[in-house]
């Protein structure tokens, strides 16, 4: 059991020598997205660099939040219009994003990590439905443009 506690303190301290990029060197913000039943409450703009975000659910349904980046060319007046329509073209949007769910009244046990660099435009969206035949979250309004500045 002792020899196992002794190689694990020695990747912990050699490990970081052998790879500089597991060195954190800059610090990770942290990004609160606050579901709400039919709503975001997040930071319109966010600083570039590694950042974590969250999805908070203060509803009474269940949310999700599809946070992806667009491409360069999308700029916000065009991006904002695909979120309000509820349809971002695959066009539009780069390969790379995540999802987080939450239930109500829940905050999601994972974080998304993403290294955001200035200029960056992301989409925040809940494509979740209450019942079948009901309207997705984001016709419900449930939509965000996150700008890296």
């Amino acid at each position: 059991m002792q020899t196992g506690i002794v190689a694990a303190l020695i990747l912990t301290l050699v490990l970081p020598i052998l790879r500089p990029e597991l060195q954190q060197t800059t610090p990770l913000h942290h990004v609160d997205i606050v579901a709400t039943d039919y709503a975001y409450v997040a930071p319109s703009s966010v600083p570039a660099g590694m950042t974590a975000f969250r999805l908070v659910n203060r509803g009474t349904h269940p949310h999700e939040v599809q946070l992806f980046r667009f491409k360069p060319d999308v700029s916000a007046r065009t991006a904002r219009a695909y979120l309000v329509a509820g349809n971002v073209p695959d066009s539009a949007a780069d390969e790379s994003g995540g999802v987080l769910i939450a239930f109500p009244g829940v905050t999601a046990h994972e974080e998304l990590l993403v290294s955001l660099v200035r200029g960056e435009r992301y989409a925040l969206m809940c494509q979740f439905r209450d019942a079948p035949g009901k309207p997705q979250h984001t016709a419900l309004g449930m939509v965000a443009l996150l700008e890296v500045r």
